[in-house]
This record gives structure tokens, sequence and C-alpha cells, in this order.
């Protein structure tokens, strides 16, 4: 694999040159466990969550940013940190 900065990815990314054989390792790319997948109808559930306004305007940045919804971010958020307490859990067990 070669080393290249988040930049020079962008601007390959953005010339429409192909990079991800080149420079990401799918053996170790994805993080957590897969899921199994269910349709929308089965899993969706409504909920109020108080949330800091500090916290909020950073959310409706990243939204702003990456060109999503803020319920987008909080799931992609939210899911980033199951996947990462799995991770961490399943490392444990392995250290005992």
């Amino acid at each position: 694999m070669n080393n290249i900065s988040i930049k020079e990815l962008e601007d390959k990314i953005e010339d429409g040159e192909e990079v991800v054989d080149r420079y990401f390792d799918s053996t170790t790319t994805r993080v957590g466990t897969p899921r199994k997948m269910t349709s929308r109808r089965e899993q969706d559930i409504t909920t109020n969550l108080e949330i800091p306004s500090l916290m909020l305007n950073e959310l409706d940045k990243m939204a702003t940013e990456l060109n999503i919804s803020r319920q987008a971010v909080i799931k992609m958020m939210l899911r980033r940190a199951l996947d990462e307490h799995y991770l961490a859990k399943n490392q444990i067990k392995s250290e005992i």
C-alpha cells in the first residue's frame, strides 16, 4: 500500500483517478462487524434526543461540510461509535 495525504487523495479523486485498489486495503479498511441489513420499515423508531446547542452547531457544520442531513450525520456517528465499542469489546476478550 502507498502512503498518501488526504489532500493528495482528494486531488486524485477530483481528477477522476481510480484510487480504491491502489490506496486502500479492503481487508483492513472496514471497521466494525458487518450487520444484517433489514428493511427500513422493520427498524425505524422515532425518538427524541436532547442535544446541547453547541453540539448541535457542530453537527450542523459537519452536515454542511458533508452535504448530508443532520440526521444522517447523527446516524453515521452513532454507527461509528457502536462499531468502535464492539471492536474494543472483542479486543479485550481476545487479550484475556
